[in-house]
């Protein structure tokens, strides 16, 4: 049998190459275009800016507020609070004042000082218990929350108010999630008087 005759070297030099299998291009997934605009510029997706208007409208409502009340009393907005619940409740402690207000403590017996020296509060020791101080106003405290502007409480605790307990606490569990997301938070603030800050 007649064995096979190979190529000479200048013929298989002048072959030409095999052409290599191109390779599959690789996968992406689609991204959104509203999406890609909001991982560049997050400020630009127009749901973050009309949520950041609502939280601005608050903030500057809440602060013209407790202007007014400064203009008409001379005391904060927080001063003024404190001494309606006190006209509402004669007698009423410290430790209750700040369970009331959603207040430390601490922030509540400082306001009351404020107030007890300017001659808007007194404290009074109870009779059966001489450890136990409750407060009273006196006639310029009366004349003082009489002429504050309403809500005493403050223009966000009176809208809260108005909205149903279903919608309360959807709304809480939105804002507890939203305040999660915040790369810096002051737990102190939870119980701060908005008027303070």
């Amino acid at each position: 049998m007649p064995t096979a005759r190979r190529a000479p070297p200048e013929a298989r030099a002048a072959a030409p190459p095999k052409a290599r299998a191109a390779a599959p291009p690789t996968a992406r997934a689609a991204v959104p275009p509203a999406q890609r605009s909001r991982d560049v510029n997050p400020f630009s997706d127009p749901q973050v800016m009309a949520v950041l208007e609502e939280f601005r409208l608050i903030f500057k409502s809440v602060r013209r507020h407790f202007q007014a009340v400064e203009a008409h009393t001379g005391v904060s907005g927080a001063q003024a609070w404190l001494l309606a619940e006190v006209r509402a409740r004669p007698g009423i402690r410290v430790t209750e004042l700040a369970q009331v207000m959603a207040i430390h403590q601490t922030t509540a017996s400082n306001l009351v000082e404020r107030l007890a020296r300017r001659g808007k509060i007194e404290r009074r020791r109870s009779e059966d218990d001489h450890r136990a101080v409750h407060l009273h106003l006196t006639a310029a405290g009366r004349s003082l929350v009489a002429r504050a502007p309403g809500p005493v409480q403050g223009v966000l605790p009176a809208a809260l108010k108005q909205l149903p307990s279903e919608e309360l606490a959807e709304l809480r569990r939105r804002l507890a999630r939203l305040t999660r997301l915040l790369p810096l938070r002051d737990a102190r603030g939870r119980k701060t008087p908005l008027s303070e800050i």
